[in-house]
């Protein structure tokens, strides 16, 4: 009889157990159900501000390209403002090259061989600038026979002619333009109908 009370009581024990930990499992779920709302909010909190960051890191690194895009360009237009200014200076001494070759005394060039040497050193010199000048992408607008365009070309007289009305009959001065950039333009006579 001693071992069945044993064997009661052990079994009273176990059931007392069981409602004691059934218990404390309900008084435990409310605490793990509020810990897994607080870490789940803790997660997506964290989770925005990561997206936050990444956008801003995005934002950053596009505005940086763009800086740098700019930056480039701007350097460009100050290297080409720079040259158009070294190119206009340039000019009129690469074009007093080509009026001392035009004008040069032809048959006093060929008697004289001193003469003809420095001659042929001026015209050298006017093909050495004129490589350099196009290595720069600076070009001689010399319109000569050409339809008279006002973007590079300026009217300064018009002469009578046979030639089609338009046609640039004369060159006075040459123009000179750069990356299509009009330098100066070039000073022209134009051709009109002769009159009657």
């Amino acid at each position: 009889m001693i071992a069945n009370n044993e064997e009661g009581n052990e079994s009273q024990n176990q059931a007392k157990d069981q409602v004691e930990n059934d218990s404390a499992s309900e008084l435990q779920k409310p605490a793990e159900n509020s810990d897994l709302k607080a870490l789940q909010s803790k997660i997506d909190e964290l989770e925005q501000k990561n997206s936050d960051l990444n956008d801003k890191l995005l934002r950053s690194l596009a505005e940086i390209e763009n800086i740098r895009k700019r930056s480039r360009e701007e350097l460009e237009r100050v290297n080409k403002f720079a040259l158009s200014n070294f190119a206009s200076e340039l000019v009129p001494i690469v074009e007093n090259f080509f009026m001392a070759s035009e004008n040069a005394p032809k048959e006093e060039i060929e008697k004289n061989q001193l003469i003809k040497n420095y001659a042929q050193a001026i015209i050298m010199t006017e093909k050495e600038l004129m490589k350099l000048l196009e290595k720069n992408q600076i070009k001689r607008i010399f319109p000569l026979n050409q339809d008279f365009d006002h973007n590079y070309h300026e009217a300064i007289a018009h002469i009578e002619s046979d030639a089609k009305e338009g046609i640039i009959v004369q060159v006075i001065q040459a123009g000179y333009s750069i990356s299509e950039r009009l330098i100066r333009p070039a000073l022209v006579g134009v051709a009109k109908a002769k009159s009657s």
